[in-house]
């Protein structure tokens, strides 16, 4: 009897962990520990550890996609509450019946107008046959829907935090779009975080700062107006549109005869066939960024880290309870950067304004790490050298972004010379 029992014990050893399964690699565990930690003495340790494996980065970009790990979750229409502030925000979210956390899965998130619900927004979407089960929907709750409010804004970027760590989305295709005073909010998200999302359809709604549509280079957009809408007259859709036409901008405009102001049942479909077809640059050749206020500070691989005096003195400015500014459009922005890599020389020429300094994040998606990089601002060169990447500057840029897809394996801060 114990020599069958030994005999047992050894075959059982000898069977590979999880049995047809490969273990997962140090690195990808010590990868998801430093993303999940907030310790700093933790992380240091971990980085540490990560550093002593000997890996090459390219190979730490693969386990930093792969580190991620997800629950098991409901599937189908649920109500989530998430913190905002002192009290709770509220959210729908849709989970397709055939949701596995082993596979990303596309967003959609849905504003609702005045007087609507997030319920409201995502039943809109969910009657339509043409979702075919397969995007993730989202829709918050916000009041009267006001979404140009700071804590709107709040509680947008909160859930979509939130949903990168309970579900596997693919953070390259998330799509924003809204009804009315949603689609207002979906202008106002989308000019202030163009690198969040992948595409917009903005319907029956105004852009509140038509000023800054310029930042919408890398994000297409679909627009959708009724020629009969007496709330937000067509005029507002054909207006953006020139706008962007002249910049020369990904767009599509479609009028709707007769149709009133409501939310188009019939167009959605066709909403969520080309939202298929977009997907989020990440590493763009060129950046256009103006911003009316400190608190918009980055977009793709570009950030400011200091803005002039002025900057300072008159960002923050108000807006009305339809969330336009209250200053003359032909008032500056208060800062702007104009970003180009060109390939050929390996070199990146900024132009800009209101900016004292700035940050510039880079991998080799980006420009050639293996040949010398100038950098140039308002034509003046300020930078000049090898751009060495690092696993510290990987992780924590992935970390800082909450997105395992946005890598950047070097950053180089850089000042404004005065002229």
């Amino acid at each position: 009897m114990h020599k069958y029992l030994y005999t047992l014990l050894i075959f059982v050893l000898l069977i590979p962990p999880c049995f047809g399964q490969v273990a997962e690699p140090e690195g990808q565990l010590l990868i998801r520990r430093y993303l999940e930690n907030t310790g700093k003495d933790e992380m240091e340790e971990i980085l540490t550890s990560l550093e002593g494996l000997k890996v090459r980065l390219d190979k730490m970009k693969e386990w930093i996609t792969a580190s991620a790990s997800y629950p098991p979750q409901q599937v189908g229409l649920q109500r989530k509450l998430i913190s905002l502030g002192e009290r709770k925000g509220e959210y729908f979210v849709y989970i397709p019946s055939n949701y596995v956390p082993d596979t990303s899965w596309p967003v959609v998130m849905a504003l609702h107008g005045v007087g609507e619900s997030g319920y409201r927004s995502i039943m809109a979407w969910l009657r339509s046959s043409a979702h075919n089960d397969d995007f993730i929907f989202i829709a918050p709750s916000y009041g009267i829907g006001l979404w140009w409010k700071d804590e709107a804004e709040n509680l947008v970027l909160s859930i979509l935090e939130r949903i990168k760590q309970d579900y596997h989305i693919d953070t390259n295709r998330i799509y924003l779009t809204g009804f009315s005073s949603g689609a207002h909010g979906t202008w106002y998200m989308a000019i202030r975080y163009p690198d969040l999302f992948a595409a917009i359809s903005p319907i029956a709604g105004e852009c509140p700062t038509p000023s800054l549509l310029g930042n919408l280079l890398h994000v297409p957009v679909y627009i959708l107006h009724g020629t009969r809408d007496m709330v937000i007259p067509v005029e507002a859709a054909r207006d953006a549109y020139a706008r962007l036409k002249k910049l020369g901008y990904s767009v599509i405009y479609e009028e709707l005869p007769e149709e009133k102001h409501r939310f188009p049942m019939a167009e959605s479909e066709k909403v969520l066939h080309w939202f298929r077809s977009s997907t989020r640059s990440l590493y763009p050749k060129m950046i256009s960024f103006s911003t009316e206020s400190t608190r918009y500070s980055a977009l793709y691989w570009i950030e400011i880290t200091q803005f002039s005096e002025l900057v300072g003195q008159v960002s923050g400015v108000q807006r009305d309870i339809s969330g336009h500014l209250i200053r003359p459009e032909r008032f500056p922005v208060t800062a702007a950067v104009e970003a180009q890599v060109k390939d050929a020389d390996n070199e990146i020429h900024l132009t800009v304004q209101g900016v004292k300094e700035v940050r510039l994040y880079l991998d080799d998606r980006l420009i050639d790490m293996e040949r010398p990089l100038s950098v140039y601002i308002n034509g003046r060169m300020v930078f000049s050298g090898k751009i060495n990447g690092s696993l510290r500057a990987l992780l924590e840029t992935v970390k800082k972004r909450n997105d395992r897809e946005a890598l950047f394996s070097a950053y180089v801060d850089l000042k404004v010379l005065s002229q």
